[in-house]
């Protein structure tokens, strides 16, 4: 099946439209290495049956689970395999990608090298923007080796500053893409494990720069902020109501989105499946993002907005 989104057939065709993924986990110690790669394929697949051309296909962090060089060569072989999934394709950093039995240094530049190779997208920082068709996509990354959280740098936080201020003035939405979310969004720090035992407040968010970063983010309008990490599956509506947490929350005018694990087991969802991703599309005044199986060419069905499986905004 190919995936139309449900309001192309009265409007025109979006201004952006991208197929965003999060958490591959490309491993070669995997029991079955060969699932986050067939995963991987299924979800590049599915931007490339699109009946709207896909602008840019994201992956917000954790690309591989070890940052390891075979790691990165079984993710290069996927791409090779299967061809890049749309006009532009931009891999984020995440903890994962510099796990690695070296230093951090060691692994941030295969990053870099191997991020170049697979998508003809050269950064030599792990942080970096872009513009396509006049929105902006800003890429945050962390510049040490600090666990399972962040840690960005002075010079990282001033670039940040200022891309969020030049990006605010074109009137659309900006999206911001950060594998860690901002901490005691989503339900953290209970679910950033499945034995709901975390008491500490930065559990399975940013960590200790969170505020920092969140006082950047804030002040705009129509501010759009992507993270993976988690694991979480999509939590909708009904989790919200249970629970007090969502997969899509927001704040003034800033909205949290947070992406399930594309290749690892889910926990804390409404949904059990794997290959989840997620479909964003700007139209003219309004940004519509939908919960994605990327196995099945589908839409996910959680409803997250108003009992509707998408979620909708105005702009």
């Amino acid at each position: 099946m190919i995936f139309v989104s449900r309001l192309q057939a009265k409007c025109a065709s979006p201004r952006l439209h991208l197929l965003i993924v999060s958490d591959t986990h490309i491993d070669h110690l995997h029991p079955r290495p060969i699932v986050p790669q067939r995963l991987l394929s299924h979800a590049i697949a599915d931007a490339q049956r699109a009946a709207t051309k896909v602008d840019a296909f994201v992956v917000i962090g954790d690309v591989t689970s070890r940052g390891s060089e075979i790691n990165w060569e079984m993710t290069k072989a996927v791409f090779e395999k299967t061809g890049l999934p749309a006009e532009r394709t931009l891999l984020a950093i995440g903890n994962h990608d510099t796990w690695s039995d070296e230093n951090f240094e060691t692994a941030l530049e295969r990053y870099l090298t191997y991020t170049a190779a697979i998508t003809g997208e050269k950064h030599d920082k792990p942080y970096f923007s872009t513009v396509i068709n006049g929105v902006s996509l800003i890429f945050l990354g962390s510049e040490n080796d600090v666990g399972c959280e962040a840690e960005f740098s002075e010079e990282q936080f001033d670039w940040f500053a200022a891309e969020m201020e030049a990006a605010s003035r074109s009137g659309l939405p900006v999206l911001v893409f950060c594998h860690q979310p901002l901490n005691q969004t989503h339900g953290l720090p209970r679910t950033s494990c499945i034995e709901e035992t975390d008491t500490d407040p930065f559990d399975g968010g940013v960590g200790y720069q969170s505020d920092r970063l969140r006082a950047i983010l804030e002040p705009y309008d129509n501010v759009f902020y992507f993270s993976g990490h988690s694991h979480m599956g999509y939590a909708g509506e009904k989790r919200f109501a249970e629970e007090g947490y969502s997969s899509f929350e927001t704040v003034g005018g800033l909205t949290l989105v947070n992406l399930p694990s594309l290749a690892c087991g889910n926990h804390h969802f409404e949904t059990t499946r794997f290959g989840l991703g997620l479909q964003l599309e700007i139209y003219d005044h309004e940004i519509i993002l939908t919960p994605r199986d990327t196995r099945m060419h589908c839409g996910v069905g959680v409803k997250v907005q108003n009992g509707k499986p998408y979620f909708r905004k105005a702009f």
